[in-house]
């Protein structure tokens, strides 16, 4: 099978390009893929990044009129910026020929944007034309799946896999052996990742437990401004290390107890996997993907709502309770290490390419 892999430039930082690394090294050896960049390069910003863009339109037309593949993987996420770049690739696509040979895998979601485009009369026809064209449509959660079904895309075409992790790479927690007092959010740093309430949530647990620390991992544009109000709420034992990789990650995941992640928007993030497979216990909300990877009382706190009172509540009662705490740790690892490795779900994504490249075969219309 020849597979074309689109996706951004590998040598960014997140979580979509280490899925696509992990698929790119699971699918060596098994069928013959391409991978071509798309969007903006390492370090261009301003006007170059959007010319970056109208360039790799042309580069792709002139690609495509000397390769052939048999399926395409697209990678673009649940926004305006990303919907409209990939769109007109897409239909770049269709003029080679290649309806029905199209996988479009929706890494990040943005249920705001998703409902304004589905609800103009234009925009949504165009939306939902593309996507029933395309083949195969893959999302990290049924609740997406469901909205794009109520949107009059073909739910035999939409697909939900979850984002995967390298189990081969992962340290074992120590600290929910111990007291449980270490804290760790790491995730980009914007709104609505309910950054704001767990400080004040922190500071809310401070108080009461002594030795207690919370790890901020991640950079973003909210950075900056996190780290004012944690010097304004005289957090001593709170941490903003940056955007961690490689030994920093495993050392800071494997030190860590309690995962925090209380945001109101979410695809599936690899973070969450990662934090599971490691044996922390998550403390989340039920958005987006987060609810079809957690058990909730099993392998994750689920909050009710999004405020200080509510997190710090679920962070005293894994602290004051180390046989829940513990239970919880070893089922959140063992439970992410059978689901999410990343050979798991590269195949269920590998079968998806082959029942695309079947339907062709057997009377599809490219």
């Amino acid at each position: 099978m020849r597979l074309l892999i689109v996706s951004t430039d590998l040598r960014h930082m997140g979580g979509v390009v280490e899925t696509v690394k992990l698929l790119l090294r699971e699918l060596r050896g098994r069928v013959n893929v391409t991978a071509v960049p798309f969007g903006r390069r390492l370090n261009q910003t301003g006007l170059i990044r959007y010319l970056r863009i109208l360039a790799d339109y042309f580069y792709y037309s002139w690609f495509l009129c000397f390769n052939r593949f048999d399926v395409i993987h697209m990678n673009p996420s649940m926004n305006i910026l990303s919907v409209l770049k990939e769109s007109v690739l897409i239909t770049v696509f269709f003029m080679f020929g290649y309806s029905g040979r199209i996988l479009v895998f929706f890494h990040g979601w943005d249920q705001q944007f998703f409902e304004r485009i589905v609800g103009g009369t234009v925009f949504s026809r165009i939306f939902r034309l593309i996507l029933n064209r395309a083949g195969m449509v893959v999302v990290l959660s049924e609740e997406f799946r469901e909205s794009l079904s109520r949107a009059g895309i073909d739910r035999s075409k939409v697909q939900v896999v979850s984002t995967m992790v390298d189990m081969g790479s992962v340290p074992d927690s120590c600290s929910c052996k111990d007291d449980g007092k270490s804290l760790l959010f790491l995730s980009r740093m914007i709104k609505g990742k309910g950054a704001d309430e767990l400080l004040e949530a922190f500071s809310l647990l401070s108080g009461k437990y002594e030795g207690l620390k919370l790890v901020m991992a991640g950079d973003g544009p909210e950075r900056e401004r996190l780290m004012e109000k944690s010097a304004s709420l005289k957090l001593k034992n709170a941490f903003f290390p940056g955007y961690i990789r490689d030994e920093a990650k495993s050392s800071t995941l494997a030190q860590s107890c309690v995962f925090l992640l209380p945001s109101k928007s979410e695809g599936c993030p690899v973070s969450l996997l990662e934090a599971m497979s490691v044996g922390l216990v998550p403390v989340v909300t039920g958005v987006g993907g987060i609810k079809d990877v957690v058990k909730p009382g099993q392998t994750a706190v689920l909050l009710d709502e999004v405020s200080a009172e509510a997190i710090a509540g679920a962070v005293s009662g894994l602290i004051d309770d180390p046989g829940l705490r513990g239970g919880m740790s070893e089922f959140a690892r063992s439970y992410a290490r059978e689901h999410f490795d990343s050979r798991t779900v590269t195949e269920k994504i590998l079968a998806f390419y082959e029942l695309l490249n079947s339907q062709m075969q057997n009377g599809g219309v490219a």
